[in-house]
């Protein structure tokens, strides 16, 4: 899948998830967060912050800053370590729009505020995690055996 592909799927989906939180009453211009994958070792959310909630992360990179918005989605990659805690291992600003979200009518105006350095970071983490969480449980389903 090429990258331009990939950034209209991801495009899709983040406007897919919007649309069915508001469907659901959530205000999504308040901020909130979509659980889109979970294993044992590897958990993926979208969270969706308004500028003002962003800015308050504590050391948030400048780079980061430059590319927030009024609205901006966060992919975050949730991992387990040795001794079974989730810790935090990854979070990338994948999409940032001067709209709200709930203004947000289409495809093409979510395509518009993808954020291409953030989106590669994200997918380059997120294969390297699934390779190494599927090659730990065919080990275990290995040893089981």
């Amino acid at each position: 899948m090429s990258d331009s592909s990939y950034a209209h799927t991801i495009a899709g989906d983040l406007l897919r998830i919007i649309t069915a939180a508001k469907e659901q009453g959530v205000n999504v211009d308040a901020g909130f967060r979509n659980q889109v994958m979970s294993s044992p070792a590897l958990t993926l959310t979208y969270l969706f912050l308004t500028k003002n909630d962003l800015l308050k992360v504590p050391a948030l990179p400048a780079h980061v800053k430059k590319q927030v918005r009024h609205s901006n989605a966060l992919a975050t990659l949730e991992g387990v370590d040795q001794a079974g805690h989730k810790q935090t291992i990854g979070v990338h600003l994948i999409w940032s729009s001067a709209k709200a979200c709930s203004a947000i009518e289409s495809e093409t105006e979510m395509r518009a505020g993808i954020c291409v350095q953030g989106l590669v970071a994200y997918t380059q983490q997120l294969k390297a995690l699934l390779r190494t969480d599927i090659a730990r449980t065919v080990t275990e389903h290995e040893n089981a055996e």
